[in-house]
């Protein structure tokens, strides 16, 4: 009797380290981590949120490997996103309602700078904005975005007129052809896009106005991927905490965000409905303060 009790509980004890060995297999296989390859060709491997990815994955010190999918524009990458085979973290701007399809890391890639926006026009169409200054004066102006982009409803809840298109040439194209009167871009894009419009073109910043609301751009993970969430989350902390996101962050945009000559603008402030109670708005370290 005390034989056949010492074998079965032999063989439980085995059994229960033969699962706790699988366990430890799969938690030490590496992370394989698929961002979706960005749509503009100039994009490269030192873009930012690529960059900031790869050294949050690093500080997380899990194993890992990154790679990109196959190239795809945003409303597709998010909709590969939330399968999660092709595409399982993305970076885009948060919502109430993509934060209920997928997992977020609330820690805002670029401190918030995609809701401070400078206005692109046309050399013909400065004369509209002379006498802006303030949000009904701006409601006479016609404004381009993306058909998909948050920023898009954030424009219309605040009573301003928007159009819009699917890929950023043609939304270049409505504002060169007089389909809109303004293209808001943050701060942290308007200087590397005009470079790529090149010296001939007629597009310019606004020189009085600036856009600015509550936005943030985080990382987005498959809701099925909290080891990938985690790693990425425990990654950016980490960063925080041993100042290498702000050394990046002013290796990249100090100089841009001295460009944009904030000071000479006056800000018109839109409200954004759209963002969940959990964003950590409290949390000073994570945004950008003009000074």
């Amino acid at each position: 009797m005390r034989r056949g009790l010492l074998v079965s509980s032999l063989s439980v004890l085995l059994c229960s380290l033969c699962a706790n060995s699988q366990t430890v297999s799969v938690n030490q296989q590496p992370l394989k981590v698929i961002y979706p390859k960005p749509e503009r060709a100039q994009e490269s491997e030192n873009w930012y949120p690529l960059v900031l990815l790869k050294f949050a994955l690093e500080h997380s010190g899990r194993d890992h490997t990154l790679e990109s999918s196959v190239k795809m524009v945003q409303s597709r990458s998010l909709k590969e996103l939330e399968q999660g085979d092709l595409v399982n973290v993305a970076w885009s701007m948060t919502s109430i309602e993509r934060e209920r399809v997928f997992n977020p890391v609330r820690i805002p890639i670029y401190k918030g700078l995609y809701g401070l926006r400078l206005l692109l026009t046309t050399q013909d169409k400065l004369a509209k904005f002379a006498n802006v200054t303030n949000l009904y004066s701006l409601r006479n102006i016609d404004f381009i975005q993306g058909h998909d982009w948050p920023d898009t409803v954030i424009i219309r809840d605040n009573g301003l007129s928007v159009s819009t298109s699917t890929t950023y040439e043609a939304l270049y194209n409505m504002l060169l052809k007089g389909r809109g009167d303004a293209f808001p871009r943050s701060i942290l894009e308007v200087d590397w896009e005009l470079e790529q419009l090149g010296q001939q073109t007629n597009v310019q910043v606004v020189p009085n106005i600036a856009l600015s609301y509550p936005a943030a751009i985080y990382y987005f993970v498959n809701s099925k991927r909290p080891d990938i969430h985690h790693a990425i989350q425990s990654g950016l902390e980490k960063m925080h905490e041993n100042g290498e996101f702000d050394r990046l962050f002013t290796q990249y945009f100090a100089d841009t965000i001295k460009n944009a000559n904030l000071d000479e603008k006056t800000i018109v402030r839109l409200k954004n409905t759209h963002m969940s109670k959990l964003t950590p708005l409290e949390n000073n370290q994570l945004w950008f303060k003009p000074n």
